[in-house]
């Protein structure tokens, strides 16, 4: 498993990258790898903002005069998605938790703890088992207040990942899991708004990155790696 608190890796980058135009759907990322490390988001989540409002947010802390994910969820109106990786999951708990009015759904990609040796991987290699029972009475509280949670684990197995977890958050995979649990979520129980047009939205947002990146993902699972 890759280390979730490699301070040196944190550190690389730009502490914010906004990209996507101005009043389209707002997708906040919570990213402690620092992978939006030139001022651009990763190539996968370029044809995503051309349809969705992207702010990518380099954690633990942001530095410098660019406003943090704190100061944009308090200043702002509009509702938002929070997509978080590995050691950013409680991070993404707490803020969906302060600005409930805000946040739409949070979903997070293999989960981890925020502190070194909290808890212990599980035998398939993640945090599963430490976000299912530690982080099960925020989900229930949120999802009471209409706020969907999801999270999804990477698997090694999986031929079209072939890295160990956290798989990056500008893997395709992990692109696609993102928008279907995104899409998922819209006008369900727990979020009654209107689907439209956010749907119509993410939906060609999703159609621009299986255009792009498809082939390639379909010809790893084919060969098996």
């Amino acid at each position: 498993m890759r280390d979730f608190h490699d301070d040196e890796v944190r550190g690389a980058g730009p502490s914010v990258v906004w990209q996507g135009p101005e009043h389209a759907p707002v997708v906040l990322v919570l990213d402690p790898a620092g992978e939006a490390k030139h001022d651009t988001l990763p190539a996968t989540w370029r044809p995503l903002a051309e349809h969705l409002r992207v702010g990518w947010f380099r954690l633990p802390a942001e530095v410098g005069d660019a406003p943090s994910v704190e100061d944009v969820m308090g200043d702002g109106s509009e509702r938002v998605h929070l997509v978080a990786a590995a050691t950013a999951a409680e991070a993404a708990l707490r803020l969906a938790e302060e600005h409930a009015d805000r946040v739409r759904s949070v979903v997070v990609v293999d989960p981890a703890p925020m502190a070194a040796g909290e808890a212990r991987v599980d035998s398939a290699g993640s945090y599963a088992d430490w976000w299912d029972s530690d982080t099960a009475a925020a989900r229930q509280r949120l999802l009471a207040r209409g706020v969907r949670v999801a999270a999804f684990v990477s698997r090694e197995s999986d031929p079209a990942v072939r890295v160990e977890p956290p798989v990056p958050l500008g893997h395709p995979d992990v692109v696609g899991r993102v928008v279907q649990l995104l899409l998922s979520f819209q006008g369900d129980r727990a979020d009654p708004e209107p689907v439209e047009p956010e749907r119509d939205e993410i939906v060609a947002a999703w159609r621009a990155v299986r255009k792009r990146f498809g082939p390639a993902l379909e010809r790893a699972r084919r060969s098996g790696g």
